[in-house]
């Protein structure tokens, strides 16, 4: 059994980067979620070069993935997130352990990054909220009108994702990948998860899609309803 992470990850910190302005411990190792498939998160902060970079590597019977930033590096990938809906560093950041720090600078990063993610993401357009109604409209019929079994299992798991995004950014919520979804999900429903995999299951196995339908139709109910005939949505032209 790999030795206590947060032990391990300040140990490599402490070698690696004795001069370190702040660094941190993210992810699920620190946590009650461990697995023994766990890696550790580490949000680095340097005055300078070498970072930023990310790198990944073992150490101490664990996978590492080091995130080095610099002051205004790690402010910049932070933006970058916000942009994007998500926000991996920032969590790292503001739920994380701090492993080094100096003159307080470790708990001015975590302070900071905490108020951000309390702000939450900047409001969806309604044309953006519209587009995701459509997409997921347009899946709905066609998980209806399937009849190969690949596509119908492929159809399945994105109307899983795509549902999810939507009500996450109907809500105005902060939205993120793999395992973390359905916990942001899960702020806001916390039933909608496990509904939405059982019935993602129902499809799989059983084949009865009406579960998922009936799910996903909850969602659209709940953002503005279906929406199809209609929709417009302006395009871009860059020569004008």
């Amino acid at each position: 059994m790999p030795a206590d992470p947060v032990e391990v990850a300040t140990r490599l910190v402490g070698e690696r980067f004795p001069g370190a302005r702040a660094a941190f411990l993210g992810g699920s190792a620190p946590t009650a979620r461990r697995t023994a498939w766990s890696d550790l998160d580490v949000v680095v902060v340097l005055d300078g070069p070498p970072a930023p970079f990310r790198d990944t590597l073992r150490y101490d019977g664990w996978i590492v993935e080091l995130f080095v930033q610099t002051p205004t590096s790690l402010a910049h990938y932070w933006r970058k997130d916000a942009a994007a809906r998500r926000t991996p560093l920032l969590r790292m950041v503001a739920e994380g352990v701090i492993l080094a720090g100096t003159d307080s600078a470790a708990e001015a990063y975590r302070a900071r990054a905490a108020a951000l993610l309390a702000v939450g993401p900047a409001a969806p357009p309604t044309r953006t909220v519209d587009m995701q109604r459509y997409l997921v409209t347009d899946l709905v019929d066609d998980l209806r009108g399937c009849s190969d079994p690949v596509e119908i299992a492929y159809l399945a798991a994105t109307l899983v994702l795509a549902t999810s995004d939507l009500l996450l950014l109907a809500e105005n919520r902060w939205s993120a990948r793999g395992k973390w979804l359905p916990r942001r999900l899960a702020e806001i429903d916390p039933d909608l998860p496990g509904r939405l995999a059982a019935a993602q299951r129902a499809v799989v196995v059983g084949g009865d899609r009406e579960p998922l339908v009936a799910a996903v139709l909850s969602v659209l109910d709940h953002t503005g309803g279906p929406l199809q005939e209609g929709f417009r949505l302006a395009g871009e032209d860059p020569g004008r």
